[in-house]
């Protein structure tokens, strides 16, 4: 059975972009707004240009999705429902979105705009797109880790279409799971302003010894290029093919839509015979490349996936240095490529700022003197301002020719097919010229002339006269695929008339294209007064919908004291967990397993060793149980934060523990456990990668069966205030926060020399990365070899307890992964014991610091917010 044709998905941060993204043959184009869009940094587009854009879209038969997927705080959320609602008045065809709070306002309010869930919700297994689903989530942007096997079994699984990125930058954390730039800067990837921090350098050490790496950017990732796996793409079925690049000019999003425009043509053709040719592969590269890989769909790259060396683009290699000369500062060049005047240079090993990695050369020498350009084997002498020891390779990193060509063939309009359409002409005489246009989609319009049809006296108009005229479609987007001329007698019809008419048919058949995508205006769309309906729970029902936020059913007394939250505390071990009840925790997250097997005796070694650890990781949880129980206190077991189709059956294990144990439920991370949960009727709570920014998130998981929500680490006090107003809220006051989620193993991918098999070399010892400043991030690797970088400094909210409280959160939260011991956490539980209970005895009340516990800790985002 031949395979459905995908779409072809392509970038635009501004306008030239896309227009050389429809021109080069995209199907359909994402762009963002200025406001809520993950990327921004890019120009975007203003309200105007957005409807102009969907417009000049629509018109060429291009779909438009707005990308209106950032995470939004409690006071946006008004403003970018009204956004939405201006968007699909114009004719969006989708919104390309993140945040759960506004996806159920959208569902609401706004229920016949479709929506595709971004891969900012790191949706990644069957049951988190089922969940979104349900929510009315039309398409699903799958994390770029997923595979192709998997994918499969995800479409298998939901009736549901599914996007992949094919070409582009890949990010080294799961989308939606980064907080490296935000905690280290401020910059929240989760608000669309990412810093890149991963493209800077680092060390790897291991046990206080610095290990010699190859390169110094440990985490920066390869770009993606599926070109030579694009026929399994497609036979998969999958229904979008994305190219990132918002943030690239409009020439590479030209270059790189027209080739994959090409192979997927190609391939359906002739699946047998497809290929990609030097050309193609060249000039992607030319583009832009941190070298390529084809990341995760065909198997896990391991350490293939990383351009440690350089996290720049390289272009293609032009030729080796010969010499420097410091005195002229002439660069002396054998060439292996082309160069010539206005390209771009990079130079390996020169001692240039990274900024400077991009030289343009604006002179060029030769034996012969000042050239243009030069050739393959030539010797070149080019002004240029660092020093390059001999040998090292000089990159071509833009090709001026290339650049030009798609720039001028792009603008000219010639590039993209003509819009077949029928046209059926009736003349007869004392009646006005009839025209009848009708387009492959099946828009159609019907024109009359004002001009009354003569009868011939002597030289009757021709058929074949009239045709002339109405094919003369030249300058405009269409071309006749069937024209029909009906003539009733001799008849005369001025040639201006018969221009008239095709012109007025063309400009509303046009106008019809456009017009037929707008959507009629929603009456009274505005949303309760956010504070005074949440705190009272008001139900707002009006015209558009209903809008139910659960919170508080009433406000707090003036003079009685907060609900005495609980202390809850994350632990990864039995010895942990014990710790934690000495140090007065009224609550422990059990997460045995997660980040350690447990030890198998050696006379159990002959047993199937998944079965070992299965019967020994249960009798953990049950004896954990049975302590918990015997202090009185509440468990929960942990789950993991990414969890594949293929390990949903450990997680599911899991809840059959909480069932046949008795736990008090578990710590879900992701939308997949979370719908897991829900479906056993197993309680819950919606852990901080979940992503709860708003009161309407909040309300969503509280409506499908979560009972407490855990607050995302990026708000701010008084953001959390709002939050909490609306339901149970806990929040992490202590502990070294998870800065990202990686599917790549780094101490494997760099320490490992078996090829395929890995050896495991992260297994022993402890491992840290080390920035330019000397911040030391601790490192983990799962039992699923994931990587887990924690942030460097420790949270601290000890002396904060007081207004934490007043905030109106229901649970206080240490997180001690990373702790550097068991008896660590005895005592920080207990210091936080101490500082929530002294809040409700009578008397002045005495404030523990920080500094009690050590040094070097931070407040997080609580004081200073993010971008």
């Amino acid at each position: 059975m031949k395979p459905a044709k995908p779409e072809l998905l392509a970038p635009a941060g501004g306008m030239e972009a896309l227009i050389a993204a429809v021109e080069n043959g995209a199907d359909a184009v994402y762009l963002g707004a200025r406001a809520f869009s993950a990327r921004g940094y890019a120009s975007n587009f203003s309200e105007e240009e957005l409807e102009k854009a969907i417009d000049y879209a629509h018109l060429r038969g291009v779909k438009i999705y707005v990308t209106v997927n950032t995470l939004l705080k409690e006071e946006e959320m008004e403003s970018a429902l009204m956004l939405l609602s201006r968007l699909r008045e114009m004719g969006t065809d989708a919104i390309i979105i993140q945040d759960l709070g506004l996806i159920s306002l959208s569902r609401k309010y706004l229920r016949d705009l479709p929506l595709h869930a971004s891969t900012q919700m790191t949706l990644h297994n069957s049951g988190g797109v089922r969940f979104v689903k349900e929510l009315g989530i039309e398409r699903v942007v799958l994390s770029r880790e997923v595979s192709l096997e998997d994918i499969k079994k995800v479409k298998e699984r939901n009736a549901v279409e599914i996007e992949v990125f094919i070409h582009g930058a890949l990010c080294i954390s799961y989308s939606g799971q980064c907080l490296l730039s935000s905690l280290i800067g401020g910059r929240s990837g989760n608000r669309g302003y990412c810093a890149q921090p991963c493209r800077k350098k680092y060390r790897l050490y291991c046990e206080g010894k610095q290990i010699k790496t190859s390169g110094s950017y440990l985490l920066s990732p390869k770009d993606l290029n599926t070109t030579s796996g694009l026929g399994s793409l497609i036979d998969a079925g999958i229904e979008s093919f994305k190219i990132e690049g918002r943030m690239k000019r409009p020439e590479y999003v030209a270059g790189v839509v027209r080739i994959y425009r090409r192979l997927i043509d190609r391939y359906l053709k002739n699946p047998a015979e497809y290929s990609v040719s030097e050309e193609e592969q060249e000039n992607l590269t030319q583009l832009f490349n941190r070298s390529f890989t084809s990341g995760y769909f065909f198997g896990n790259p391991r350490g293939k996936l990383m351009s440690r060396e350089n996290p720049h683009n390289r272009g293609i290699p032009a030729g080796k240095v010969v010499s420097y000369d410091r005195r002229t500062k002439l660069l002396r060049v054998k060439l292996s490529n082309s160069l010539r005047l206005g390209d771009g240079i990079m130079v390996e090993n020169a001692e240039t700022r990274p900024e400077d990695k991009g030289k343009i050369i604006s002179s060029m020498y030769t034996e012969k003197g000042q050239v243009y350009s030069a050739g393959k084997d030539e010797v070149v002498e080019i002004p240029f301002d660092s020093r390059a020891p001999s040998g090292s390779t000089v990159y071509r990193t833009h090709d001026k020719k290339l650049m030009d060509s798609l720039k001028k063939e792009s603008e000219s309009g010639n590039l993209r097919p003509k819009i077949p359409i029928s046209l059926t002409a009736i003349i007869t005489p004392g009646k006005p010229a009839r025209l009848e246009v009708k387009d492959s989609n099946s828009n159609m319009v019907t024109v009359e002339s004002e001009y009354l049809i003569e009868r011939a006296k002597r030289s009757p108009t021709s058929k074949a006269q009239i045709e002339k005229q109405l094919n003369k479609l030249g300058n405009t987007l269409f071309e006749a695929s069937e024209l029909n001329v009906i003539i009733e007698g001799d008849v005369f019809i001025p040639v201006g008339q018969l221009n008239d008419l095709r012109t007025k048919a063309v400009s509303q058949l046009e106008k019809l294209r456009i017009s037929k995508w707008k959507r009629k205006p929603l009456e009274n769309l505005q949303l309760p007064a956010t504070g005074e309906k949440k705190e009272k729970g008001i139900k707002e029902t009006g015209a558009i919908g209903e809008l139910e936020i659960t919170g508080k059913t009433e406000k707090v007394k003036a003079q009685s004291l907060p609900e005495k939250p609980l202390l809850s505390v994350s632990v990864y071990s039995s010895e942990g967990l014990e710790k934690a009840l000495e140090g007065g925790a009224d609550c422990v997250y059990l997460g045995e397993g997660l980040f350690r097997k447990p030890k198998v005796e050696e006379k159990e070694k002959d047993s199937s060793e998944k079965g070992v650890f299965s019967r020994k990781l249960g009798f953990i949880l049950e004896n954990s149980i049975l302590k918990t129980r015997v202090a009185g206190k509440k468990i929960y077991f942990n789950t993991p934060k990414i969890v594949k189709d293929s390990e949903m059956k450990q997680v599911e294990e899991t809840l059959s523990s909480v069932q046949k144990f008795g736990a008090d439920g578990v710590l879900v991370s992701n939308l997949g456990t979370f719908n897991l949960a829900k479906e056993k009727g197993i309680p819950c709570i919606a852990d901080s990668p979940l992503n709860i920014y708003n009161g309407y998130t909040l309300s969503l998981l509280l409506q499908n069966g979560a009972k407490v929500v855990v607050a995302s680490p990026e708000l701010t006090l008084e953001e959390l205030k709002e939050v909490a107003s609306c339901g149970p809220v806990e929040c992490i006051v202590h502990g070294r926060l998870e800065l990202m989620e990686s599917e790549h193993c780094l101490a494997g991918g760099l320490l490992d020399k078996n090829g395929e098999q890995c050896s495991a070399p992260c297994s022993s010892g402890n491992f840290k990365l080390v920035d330019e400043k000397s911040y030391e991030f601790p490192l983990l690797m799962d039992y699923q070899c994931r990587t887990h970088l924690l942030n460097s400094r420790s949270l601290c909210m000890l002396e904060n307890i007081p207004t934490l409280i007043e905030s109106g959160v229901s649970s206080l939260r240490i997180e001690t992964l990373g702790m550097d011991s068991v008896e660590e956490i005895r005592k920080v539980v207990e210091k936080y014991r101490k500082a929530v209970d002294s809040f409700y005895e009578p008397g002045e009340k005495a404030t523990e610091k920080c500094e009690s516990l050590g040094k070097g800790f931070t407040t997080g985002h609580y004081f200073r917010g993010v971008q």
